[in-house]
């Protein structure tokens, strides 16, 4: 699967300079989503539970969630296609300081 880094996520990695441990989780999932064919083998995925993937609700169902620690989350969104996948931002706050508005698609 190809991945595509949005400036959301660009700038919000940063944020990880001092989470060494949610660095390398975050390392092993992104060699987890490259190794995958396409999105809905993520969803089918077992592994993909492991790292607590859930799609997020309401006003935000567009996008999903990867657990990097129990407040942060990476946030990711298919592409329409099913083999592009955004990284979208990293929530150090349990999506609290995610905003859907200021999601910047880079292409």
């Amino acid at each position: 699967m190809k991945i595509i880094y949005t400036k959301g996520y660009n700038n919000s990695y940063k944020k990880l300079k001092n989470h060494h441990k949610e660095k390398e989780e975050l390392n092993m999932i992104l060699d987890y989503l490259r190794s995958m064919s396409d999105f809905s083998s993520i969803i089918n995925d077992s592994i993909a539970k492991i790292y607590g993937f859930e799609r997020l609700k309401h006003k935000y169902s567009e996008f999903y969630s990867l657990r990097l620690s129990k407040t942060i989350r990476l946030i990711i969104r298919p592409k329409d296609n099913d083999i592009e996948l955004y990284l979208i931002y990293i929530s150090m706050k349990h999506y609290d300081d995610f905003d859907i508005g200021k999601v910047i698609y880079d292409e």
